[in-house]
């Protein structure tokens, strides 16, 4: 019972960091500071939720969401706030070879959570749609 509540913290802690970086990246859209933002995003992933942005970038493809999925607090609501901070960081960077990476990774995600929920979400059905028209 204890580690099931511990494991329920972690979780909740998750989504919580999550979410807060998904609502900085909101409001980034065309920001002058969405760089700066990026990076102190990240920075905020390897603190406080052991998500190491660059490493996770290295990581093949095919096995990105089992990586992710190691982490015992990443659900699928974890994920799914996940990709959305992806989707965000590639809207948001620069560099083009990057924001493929960033939109690449969120696809994966988004493609594992649309096969493995059984329920339809329009965000998701929405980030699908950008991301497949933004790596045309």
């Amino acid at each position: 019972m204890v580690r099931q509540d511990y494991l329920l913290k972690q979780i909740e802690e998750l989504g919580r960091v999550l979410g807060q970086i998904l609502a900085k990246m909101l409001g980034l859209k065309n920001n002058a500071l969405a760089g700066r933002q990026i990076e102190e995003a990240c920075q905020t992933l390897l603190n406080e939720a052991e998500l190491d942005i660059e490493r996770l970038l290295e990581v093949p493809p095919d096995q990105f969401v089992q990586v992710l999925q190691e982490n015992k607090a990443m659900n699928d609501a974890n994920l799914d706030s996940f990709a959305a901070i992806l989707f965000h960081f590639a809207e948001n960077t620069e560099n083009e070879d990057k924001a493929t990476l960033f939109y690449e990774r969120s696809l994966l995600i988004y493609g594992y959570l649309e096969h493995s929920s059984n329920l339809y979400s329009f965000d998701r059905s929405y980030y699908l749609e950008q991301i497949r028209k933004a790596l045309k």
